[in-house]
């Protein structure tokens, strides 16, 4: 009786609130109870890639049953029933890195189950190795590849600060007066490396001094590096290899505008940036508009009353229009921008230049223009139109001890055509082009008779074989040749890229490239001499032949994800044979004039090993690695202190970087970038007699934090804080006054430093 009343009682509650049956016990359950098998349950959830945005088509396994799904539209997915136990979850999709999750205890229904995939670093989009739209795992030639939003977490204001933390690369501060920059890479100088703009090289010889800091990175959407002669494609001075920076091409309608005041020295440093991108409700037409500016004090470390940083005062501002033609399958480009900067460095800021003891001043503009015409005649046949217009000017004074003749100008209008036609044959892609290319320059310092007067053409016809030879195996083919009024030969620039999948996570690139650098008058080392009174003027030999090179890179890529990890591997060996480099003699002279002549000396080689490894734990750590070990030798000592290495040049360096990602609450990171000793030359001036320096190495590490906080309308504000060299490694024997020799300078760009920032995107 007493069993009867308990059950009596939970009858009647179940007839009653029958509702309470189903939320006790689920449906499913109770017919597998009234069945004795074991509960059938589900896993539901949901696939994203790191941006928040859904992946629809991926497949989603189960290996232990071999069931199987595939996420929807909206990335959902379903996967079911199965019984109570211990899993495994595979998850697949195109450009992806397979996901592998950690042992999984099924003991309930999981309704969200978030999963979140990797791209794949070999599906990133590149132009550069072979001038076509191609997915880097199909790309025969090593690329390396800085995104915009790589750019972004790097807090860059240009060009310049975006270069940092890439494997092979260094960007170094030339001058104690005017700081400019230049690029090396595989440790040779700025001079060999081709600096392109959408694939087109219009940064000439004189813009390229400056121009590192001046392009704005609200201009940039990804930044391609190919190591090595890239002159197959690329013409003259692509014997290091090209950094081509990529323009932005809106996607949706944003507008962002971001604010950052940097604390150097206690000097301010300040950074404005804004951008608004339209895109048409058809997508057909889209608009970008960037704008910048950016002001910085002078900055005395050593309290000599000299600036170690120059005041800078720049303006840039630009426009880019494209528009699809769907009738006729083509789409048109349109840019313009325009870059206006005032740069000073020396003493007595206050003052004109011609009254100050020390002072180096380039007053710049800049307006460039240029159009891109892509067609599509048929499925497999399609060709590019492109022109580009840059016309660049400058006023300077480059003097000391208040010399009133040290002022000057500059002019130098760049003009450039390129065509190229592509043509898909079967595994073939062939693409046959041109370029056109009309370089003017007139220099003048009047007081020191120095007038440049020279316009200089260059004709380039190429031809290239993207061959698939396999779904494991391309080759490259390309041939370049080249005509410039500077030389009385033909220039024959071939290449041959070979890439080999050996498994699904390993590849292997090799290349054969060449390249060659034609002569100029104009050269920024007229500078240098003048700054201590003494004008210089530079002419080429009638005899004077191009600098060619020869390159070797091979290395191999490894990517693999499991489950929580992501590990990425690289590992390169380089080498380059320099032969007919430029030297300078001197023909004649006088005490306030020497005149030099440009002959072909001895040539030179560089050979290394770079390594670089990534490694992402979930979706918060994120660490990142490159070092690189290298020689750069001259086949003969230089003749001022007989030493065969290259100068500022360190035979290793490198980086390490570790993020945390946590959107909720903050991300962070730590990052070391590390610059060995290197032999520099340092001139009498401030000391008595010439030397030859070893630089002590340096270790730089920066810090830098940001917080996005998300609202409801879409907006969002994003705050930025950070310490630059946070332990304050810099040069500590820096030339005081006004002899000291301005270009020895070396290691770090700036000293500690503070910044902060706030970013408003809506």
């Amino acid at each position: 009786m007493k069993l009867k009343i308990p059950i009596l009682i939970l009858a009647i509650i179940l007839i009653v609130f029958p509702g309470l049956a189903m939320v006790a016990i689920p449906q499913q359950e109770q017919n597998h109870q009234q069945s004795g098998q074991s509960p059938q349950l589900y896993v539901k959830g949901s696939i994203e890639n790191i941006k928040g945005q859904p992946i629809k088509k991926a497949s989603i396994i189960l290996p232990e049953l071999s069931l199987s799904a595939e996420s929807d539209e909206s990335g959902r997915f379903a996967l079911g029933p199965l019984p109570p136990g211990k899993y495994h979850l595979e998850v697949h999709a195109d450009n992806y890195m397979t996901y592998i999750s950690d042992p999984l205890e099924i003991v309930a229904n999981i309704q969200n189950y978030q999963i979140i995939l990797s791209p794949k670093i070999e599906e990133q989009i590149v132009v550069t190795a072979t001038r076509t739209p191609k997915r880097y795992a199909e790309t025969p030639v090593k690329t390396e590849v800085i995104s915009k939003t790589r750019i972004e977490q790097k807090v860059a204001a240009n060009l310049a600060e975006s270069l940092s933390l890439t494997p092979g690369i260094r960007v170094e501060n030339d001058c104690q007066n005017c700081n400019f920059t230049q690029v090396r890479i595989n440790g040779m100088e700025g001079k060999y490396t081709q600096i392109l703009i959408n694939g087109l090289p219009v940064v000439s010889a004189m813009t390229g001094v400056y121009g590192l800091e001046q392009i704005p990175a609200g201009m940039i959407e990804q930044i391609e590096i190919v190591k090595g002669g890239g002159s197959a494609l690329y013409g003259g001075n692509a014997v290091a290899g090209v950094v081509n920076v990529i323009t932005r091409e809106p996607g949706e309608n944003r507008t962002d505008l971001k604010v950052v005041e940097e604390a150097i020295s206690s000097e301010p440093h300040l950074t404005l940036n804004f951008n608004t991108s339209h895109v048409s409700r058809d997508m057909n037409t889209r608009t970008y508009l960037f704008a910048n500016y950016q002001k910085r004090n002078p900055v005395d470390l050593n309290q000599d009353s000299f600036s170690e940083l120059g005041s800078i005062n720049n303006t840039s501002f630009g426009l880019n229009l494209f528009h699809d033609f769907q009738a006729v399958k083509a789409k048109a480009k349109f840019e313009i921008f325009k870059i206006f900067e005032d740069r000073r460095g020396g003493n007595l800021f206050d003052r004109p230049c011609h009254e100050t003891d020390v002072c180096e001043w380039i007053k710049s503009d800049q307006l460039g223009l240029s159009a891109e015409w892509n067609q599509a005649l048929k499925p497999n046949l399609f060709y590019n139109l492109s022109f580009s217009y840059l016309d660049a000017k400058r006023d300077t004074y480059y003097g000391s001890h208040q010399d009133p003749k040290a002022y000057g100008s500059t002019k130098n209008p760049l003009l450039i055509g390129n065509g190229q036609m592509n043509w898909q044959a079967g595994v073939h892609l062939l693409s046959f082009g041109f370029q056109l290319r009309r370089d003017k320059i007139k220099d003048q310092a009047l007081g020191y008779n120095r007038i440049i007067d020279q316009t200089y053409d260059e004709v380039g016809i190429f031809i290239q074989d993207d061959w698939k030879i396999s779904k494991t195996l391309s080759l490259l083919g390309g041939l370049r040749l080249n005509k410039h009024t500077a030389l009385n030969n033909v220039v024959f620039t071939p290449r041959v890229s070979l890439l080999a999948n050996l498994t699904r996570d390993l590849t292997w690139r090799t290349t054969i490239s060449t390249g060659f650098r034609a002569p100029q008058v104009f050269d920024e080392d007229l500078h240098i001499t003048q700054v201590g009174g003494v004008g210089m003027m530079i002419v080429n030999s009638p005899a004077l032949k191009e600098e060619n090179s020869s390159s070797l890179t091979t290395g191999f890529d490894f990517g693999r994800q499991s489950g929580r990890y992501n590990l990425q591997l690289s590992l390169e060996g380089f080498y380059t044979r320099l032969a007919d480099a430029f030297i300078l003699h001197e023909i004649s002279g006088t005490e306030n004039t020497r005149l030099m002549e440009r002959i072909n000396g001895s040539g030179a080689k560089v050979y290394g090993v770079s390594a670089v490894a990534g490694l992402s734990i979930g979706q918060r750590v994120v660490l990142n690695s490159g070092w690189t070990i290298q020689n750069n030798l001259l086949d003969e000592p230089e003749p001022e202190f007989n030493s065969k290495d290259f100068f500022r040049t360190p035979k290793s360096y490198g980086y390490a970087s570790l993020e945390y990602k946590n959107e909720r609450w903050l991300n962070a990171e730590l990052s070391l970038e590390y610059t060995g000793s290197m032999k520099v030359p340092h001139y009498a001036g401030y000391i008595l007699s010439d030397l030859l320096e070893t630089t002590d190495p340096f270790w730089v590490v920066n810090l830098k934090l940001n917080r996005k906080v998300e609202l409801k309308t879409g907006a969002s504000f994003n705050f930025l804080a950070g310490i630059f060299n946070l332990f304050d490694s810099y040069q500590k024997d820096l030339d005081l006054g006004a002899d000291r020799d301005s270009g020895y300078v070396y290691g770090p760009s700036k000293p500690r430093s503070f910044y902060a920032g706030l970013e408003y995107s809506f």
